[in-house]
């Protein structure tokens, strides 16, 4: 028997991963049975080149500026506040999928936490094995923050693929060791993770690949952002947001949370 079928909570868990959905309606019957999906070619081929390219763009530029955030020997990057850095990232941020997802693990109207890439080049080390919500104490009866990790590069075990432990979700703590698999996929992919599901960036062990994710988070709407949007954002993007985007990043006024000098005066009263 497997861990998973021998550890309280888990009796009714299987320990890998459900297979890639091609459709959005089974990805969304993944994440809520397993606390993680993944949806084939949720983005085409010109879109990943796309993004891909503003991405590599962008670290490269950090880099040559000194502002980057490189770790795990230099090996690993992090680019942060992809919401300041171009339209395609904001259109990624509302992705229809992502949003369905989204609602699937947190609600309806959820908000964008953060948007940044994860870049892992040979040699990067793995991360280690975390929530997504450990900032909020126990219990943890529904996700409160969830993730799209969209796949800029076929995913691999030899490039670092994130590693999830699926189930996890239904657990009060960590589970057992040797749960963790990695989530591969083709380039395109989303993979969805519930803020309860244990995981992390796996080791890049290639010679000589390079592999790119954007991490869209998202959290319940009465949340605390990770990036407080009202600062990090930039004035010129805030003020071209759509009323849409705007509720979308958490700018707007949501039942009687985040007023400005008190309610809209058209709210109906109680």
């Amino acid at each position: 028997m497997s861990n998973y079928e021998t550890h309280p909570g888990l009796s009714a868990v299987h320990p890998e991963l459900p297979p890639i959905a091609d459709d959005l309606e089974t990805a969304r019957k993944d994440l809520a049975a397993f606390g993680c999906a993944r949806l084939a070619g949720a983005l085409s081929d010109t879109e990943v080149r796309e993004i891909r390219e503003a991405v590599a763009q962008v670290a490269e530029g950090e880099v040559q500026e000194g502002t980057d955030y490189l770790y795990s020997g230099g090996s690993n990057q992090r680019v942060w506040s992809l919401f300041n850095r171009g339209e395609e990232f904001l259109r990624l941020a509302e992705h229809p999928s992502a949003l369905a997802l989204m609602e699937t693990a947190l609600g309806p109207k959820p908000l964008v936490s953060n948007l940044s890439a994860n870049i892992t080049g040979a040699g990067g080390t793995a991360m280690v094995p975390h929530w997504d919500q450990d900032w909020a104490e126990r219990p943890w009866p529904h996700a409160l923050a969830a993730h799209v990790i969209w796949m800029l590069d076929d995913f691999t075990v030899e490039n670092g693929a994130t590693l999830v432990a699926p189930g996890s979700h239904l657990l009060d703590g960590p589970p057992p060791e040797g749960t963790l698999v990695p989530a591969t996929g083709p380039a395109g992919t989303a993979l969805a993770i519930d803020g309860r599901i244990w995981h992390g960036t796996g080791a890049n062990v290639s010679q000589d690949a390079r592999r790119m994710g954007i991490l869209a988070y998202y959290c319940r709407p009465w949340i605390r952002q990770q990036e407080n949007m009202a600062l990090s954002m930039a004035p010129e993007v805030q003020a071209d947001l759509s009323p849409q985007r705007r509720a979308l990043f958490g700018l707007d006024f949501h039942e009687y949370l985040n007023m400005v000098g008190g309610p809209p005066r058209d709210l109906p009263r109680y």
